[in-house]
């Protein structure tokens, strides 16, 4: 009997793509798959990391722990009024995560 196993989520290749966004703001993980990065990074390590740390966003959206709105950002079942939150804070429970598996310090543009 065959059957097809799942790669590592960590495997997929999510497509990537290069925009302006607001100052202070990388990268961001968006639900469809896509990774959307900040045109004005040109470091091609600094461009690796935002990958890997938004890489990880997307497993979390993908296990069901992550999810967002235009208000909240909701995780492991707990809203997050978005207002309320400064966006990409270390502190924040899924950055922590992030921070934590890559050891990596908050990049800058």
């Amino acid at each position: 009997m065959a059957f097809k196993l799942k790669p590592p989520y960590d495997t997929v290749i999510p497509n990537i793509y290069f925009r302006d966004m607001e100052d202070g703001e990388l990268g961001r993980a968006e639900k469809n798959g896509t990774i959307i990065l900040n045109e004005e990074m040109k470091d091609p390590s600094q461009i690796d990391e935002v990958i890997g740390h938004e890489k990880i966003h997307l497993e979390q959206m993908r296990r069901g722990d992550l999810d967002y709105d235009d208000k909240h950002v909701y995780w492991k079942g707990k809203r997050y009024l978005r207002s309320k939150m400064k966006e990409g804070d270390p502190k924040l429970p899924w950055e922590a995560e992030v921070y934590n598996k890559t050891k990596q310090k908050k990049p800058k543009v």
